[in-house]
């Protein structure tokens, strides 16, 4: 017959066992988060609104990017358009470049980027 002292340690390891479990699993359920960043564009600041997190190798991935600006809609939105299909496509912020004839535009979006990128944990 077991102690009574054996029957709670059994216990208590099946329950950190299960919380241990638990925890990996809220953790891993939980989806991209909000992360917003702004920086000074042509006429206006470019407000860029990103849903990222981190993946199990601690690499970024960006599955969401919204980015509203006061610059000429006709110049800019294309310029911004192109950029956010390259940061789907890529995942890569650090070698995306400016598109020309929007080039105020496109460093205001690349900084917002990065300032949104940075507050990431």
């Amino acid at each position: 017959m077991e102690s009574r002292v054996e029957k709670i340690r059994k216990y208590c390891v099946i329950g950190f066992i299960v919380v241990g479990l638990a925890c990996i699993f809220v953790e891993k359920s939980q989806g991209p988060k909000k992360y917003i960043g702004t920086a000074e564009g042509f006429d206006s600041d470019v407000k860029v609104e990103i849903l990222a997190k981190k993946n199990g190798k601690g690499e970024l991935r960006i599955s969401e990017i919204i980015c509203t600006h006061g610059d000429t809609e006709a110049i800019a939105g294309p310029a911004v358009e192109s950029l956010i299909a390259t940061i789907k496509s890529t995942q890569d912020i650090e070698s995306l470049d400016t598109v020309a004839g929007a080039t105020y535009t496109s460093e205001g979006f690349i900084d917002a980027l990065k300032d949104a990128c940075s507050k990431i944990k």
